[in-house]
């Protein structure tokens, strides 16, 4: 009896370690599809960016998952921030410029994405003249600006005169035509970065520039449906009889039948 009992209570638990190993294999497959449902999510975004006219200027490091987006990345040493490689205000014609050695300075038109936005994740190693270049990029050529973290966030906020003292885990994103809105990424995505970043900043991009293609067409209908109503305004005014006209053709008549 107490070897029957023994066997039982080994089968027991044996079949007690297979239904854990089964649960254990069964989570593990689960999270990996999880896993692969959130990569392929983050690549189908990515997918649409790279097909839009983008660039991102992004001063800091890349989290290595938007690795298929960099083809629409400069990536930008934050000591190697200047005027020739971030999106500043410039002249809409080639025009020379007289500097005070008297020698002649050519500035040339610069060709510009349609969309393109400002991505800064930190503060460190930007020197004052690659700061003003920043606010060159943000407050006079209007470009939107995303800044990760509290230091990024802390230097932008200085540069606007916006604020600082931000948490670690803080985001801002800034347009000059649209203002502020914060925080802009959810804190956790910021703080474990990796996918959940990726994530997080993959459709918050995609969503601004659903946004801003939107708005254009809105002001592009806008402005056709004004041309077409100028155009009907002037037809109409030169099909209708004018007042004077009829008074001028009703007098002609009235002398007509007073001679008769």
């Amino acid at each position: 009896m107490d070897r029957n009992k023994t066997s039982i209570i080994v089968l027991f638990l044996l079949a007690g370690f297979f239904f854990i190993a089964i649960a254990m294999v069964f989570n593990t497959s689960v999270r990996r599809n999880a896993v692969l449902k959130r990569e392929e999510a983050v690549e189908e975004k990515i997918k649409y960016l790279n097909s839009k006219d983008l660039t991102i200027y992004w001063i800091g490091t890349v989290p290595e998952e938007l690795e298929s987006l960099k083809e629409k990345i400069n990536i930008i040493k934050p000591g190697e921030v200047r005027n020739d490689n971030m999106p500043v205000r410039t002249s809409s014609f080639r025009i020379s410029v007289k500097e005070e050695d008297g020698s002649k300075k050519e500035i040339v038109p610069r060709d510009y994405s349609e969309y393109m936005i400002l991505v800064i994740n930190t503060g460190d190693g930007i020197t004052d003249d690659g700061k003003e270049v920043i606010r060159n990029c943000i407050a006079d050529n209007g470009i939107p600006v995303i800044c990760i973290g509290g230091e990024a966030c802390n230097m932008v906020g200085t540069l606007l005169i916006h604020g600082a003292g931000y948490s670690s885990d803080y985001s801002i994103f800034y347009k000059l035509s649209d203002g502020y809105e914060e925080p802009f990424l959810d804190a956790a995505a910021v703080t474990s970065g990796g996918m959940d970043l990726a994530e997080e900043l993959t459709g918050k991009i995609s969503s601004y520039i659903d946004a801003e293609a939107a708005k254009k067409y809105s002001e592009a209908s806008s402005r056709m449906s004004a041309a077409v109503s100028s155009v009907i305004d002037a037809a109409t005014a030169t099909t209708e009889p004018s007042e004077s006209s009829d008074i001028s053709a009703s007098e002609t008549q009235d002398n007509t039948a007073e001679s008769q």
